[in-house]
């Protein structure tokens, strides 16, 4: 199934400026604006759920969100005027500044997400967590509830403790979210998190009436489509096989939109989102249940890093992991990357990385705070945002107040995750989770799909004069391997194409 772009759009996310002058305060937008959903559990003095709020009572702004800040919300204030949305590109109408910030994007073009409260641009920023924040006449204050996680409430001592209780927390979470009727989606994969939603919702007798699965790009195994099948079939599921984007270049254009500047790598979504406008008010996503129980991106060597306070050092080896330095090195102008250096990107995210160390399990809540927070999460609250009720079960106060005060051994090669889901659901045990080994899918349709992406990114340069005299990006090298791809025999998923674009629309932004 292919989709069409123009559905999805974030000009249509709700924002409010109120602006001082002469004559009184001038407001524009929804007075008060509820976006995402809340539930009664509380914890930490904040309601549960995923949400961002703001309300006008003619004389002040009041502006709060969830307690994990899951739910983004930019605002500016400056001089006279305040503007705040879940769209970075409302807040930087008015008299908003457009100027760049070079911490920031240092960090952001080696890691893919922004940390803390950064965006790309100086004086915008993201809400952080379990925040309120007031204005009145031209002064703002702001208040966080922070990243507070410590408990001694669900100490555990065993492994075997630490399953049990995952399990019947997990069931908890599952029956504070429930549907309310059959017509609400799941998507499934071939990993661990969607399928302990299925597993669990199907155990408290509600069967979706909808379940989904992405085509991988190639070159893929698509081991999702293939485990998801078993799970259709052996639960009489009505499932739908969702194609990958028809144009992978314009739908990188349409993620660096949706995503507001600050993520990349979310345009495997987009179809799904697309395709269910419309079809569903409820759906079941997975955030943060592979960061909170299956040491996703955990290593000893982090671990021992963090335990031993080289933050410098565990910085750098963070900063290199996606081997960004030679793009950062060879395709940015000068002046440009002399802004940007790595030292910069280092000193940022190590004053970052200390927020962290005391916590039980430090590299996860810097993970779950910053990666999760900052860049998974426009996954369901931004290119999701037009469903009503976006479930997230990871995220119920007490699971998550469980597993972030684990022992971070249990969570290793996703030990307690496994154990749990085999324990609780031993029914199911032959379902298999997906072959990381499976032979790659390429064919004929592999060169093609990209070969049609560098043509189309080609024309895009080609077509204004700004693009090929761009401040930032080394457009007559993008150029050159644009070129070189196209006259090659297999055309791969260019590398370069994301965060090409990426600079090219943020460069376009500041501009305007």
């Amino acid at each position: 199934m292919s989709f069409e772009l123009d559905t999805l759009s974030s000009l249509e996310r709700p924002f409010f400026s109120a602006t001082i002058t002469s004559g009184g305060v001038v407001t524009e937008g929804p007075h008060h604006c509820l976006l995402g959903h809340r539930l009664d559990n509380a914890t930490k003095g904040c309601k549960d759920g995923l949400f961002a709020e703001w309300r006008w009572d003619g004389a002040e702004l009041r502006v709060c969100n969830d307690r994990h800040g899951i739910y983004p919300l930019f605002y500016s204030s400056q001089g006279n005027e305040i503007r705040v949305s879940p769209s970075i590109h409302h807040v930087l109408g008015g008299n908003t500044s457009r100027e760049l910030n070079f911490a920031g994007l240092s960090v952001f073009l080696r890691l893919g997400f922004f940390i803390g409260e950064d965006t790309p641009f100086e004086h915008v920023h993201a809400l952080p967590p379990n925040a309120t924040l007031s204005w009145r006449d031209g002064q703002i204050t702001l208040q966080s509830g922070g990243m507070d996680t410590r408990t001694d409430r669900y100490r555990v001592k065993t492994f075997d403790e630490a399953v049990d209780q995952y399990a019947h927390l997990f069931g908890q979470a599952i029956s504070r979210r429930a549907p309310t009727d059959n017509q609400f989606t799941v998507p499934i994969s071939g990993g661990r998190d969607s399928r302990h939603i299925l597993f669990e919702l199907l155990r408290q007798g509600h069967k979706p009436g909808m379940t989904l699965t992405v085509e991988a790009r190639p070159p893929s195994a698509n081991e999702d489509i293939r485990i998801a099948r078993l799970m259709a079939k052996k639960f009489d599921l009505a499932h739908s096989e969702i194609g990958m984007p028809t144009s992978y270049f314009q739908a990188n254009l349409k993620d660096i939109e949706l995503t507001n500047f600050c993520g990349s790598g979310h345009t495997w979504l987009l179809p799904v989102s697309a395709w269910l406008k419309g079809r569903t008010d409820t759906l079941y996503d997975g955030l943060a249940g592979s960061v909170l129980s299956g040491g996703f991106q955990v290593s000893e060597k982090k671990l021992s890093l963090f335990r031993d306070g080289k933050l410098l050092e565990l910085a750098k080896v963070l900063l290199r992991e996606r081997g960004t330095e030679g793009f950062i090195d060879n395709s940015l102008r000068g002046d440009f990357k002399n802004k940007l250096p790595e030292d910069l990107a280092i000193e940022r995210l190590a004053s970052e990385l200390a927020k962290h160390a005391d916590a039980d399990h430090p590299l996860a809540s810097y993970i779950f705070w910053n990666r999760t927070r900052r860049g998974i999460s426009l996954i369901p609250m931004s290119i999701l945002s037009h469903i009503q009720n976006v479930y997230c079960p990871y995220l119920d106060h007490d699971v998550f107040d469980f597993l972030m005060n684990l022992d971070p051994g249990y969570s290793l090669n996703n030990a307690l995750h496994d154990e749990t889901i085999r324990r609780n659901y031993p029914e199911h045990t032959d379902i298999p989770f997906e072959d990381h080994d499976a032979p790659k899918i390429t064919g004929a349709g592999y060169s093609t799909y990209y070969r049609q992406s560098a043509r189309e990114f080609l024309a895009h340069l080609a077509s204004n004069p700004a693009r090929l005299t761009s401040r930032m990006l080394k457009s007559e090298r993008v150029m050159m391997m644009l070129l070189r791809d196209l006259t090659r025999r297999h055309c791969e998923q260019s590398w370069y194409l994301q965060p090409s674009l990426y600079l090219l629309e943020l460069e376009r932004a500041a501009r305007e």
